[in-house]
């Protein structure tokens, strides 16, 4: 088959399906098939709090000039991955819960800063509970920001 450019994520993918809109790779019509029929125990992942931290991360460098940049980090502990993918990054240490952000500078008393990045409507899951419970009880300050200038206050207040 030839190489065909998927209408959905846009790529060129090698393995591909026909329909009357166009061609769609076969990951996106698995994962559109998939969001029809949700499985017990998904939870849908918008990409609203993605952009809020993408968002985040390009107005960093104008309210912090002067921060280390490798001690402000994300951790990539979300999206979807292939099931091979994810396998191997659990065995390499990835665990459910841990924070979207986390910056390495001890303030204040804290060891660190922990940001949890949420929608209006956003809860924290079962583990991210667990995980905010045992890194306050470590000496760690943990926040869920639900906008880029709540995060870049919630940053501000920290490193005062």
């Amino acid at each position: 088959m030839k190489e065909e450019i998927c209408i959905h994520c846009h790529k060129p993918k090698v393995s591909v399906i026909e329909t009357p809109e166009g061609f769609v790779c076969y990951l996106c019509y698995t994962n559109k098939k998939d969001a029809a029929e949700p499985k017990k125990g998904k939870r849908k992942i918008g990409h609203e709090e993605a952009d809020i931290q993408s968002e985040f991360f390009k107005v960093v460098p104008t309210f912090f000039p002067k921060l280390p940049d490798k001690l402000l980090f994300s951790v990539p502990n979300g999206g979807s991955r292939n099931p091979i993918e994810a396998k191997n990054l659990k065995r390499q240490g990835l665990k459910p819960g841990v924070p979207d952000v986390i910056l390495l500078i001890p303030k204040k008393g804290f060891a660190s800063l922990l940001m949890e990045f949420k929608t209006q409507q956003g809860n924290q899951s079962d583990e991210q509970l667990l995980f905010q419970q045992q890194a306050e009880s470590c000496g760690s300050k943990y926040v869920i920001v639900r906008s880029v200038g709540n995060a870049i206050d919630e940053m501000k207040e920290y490193l005062k």
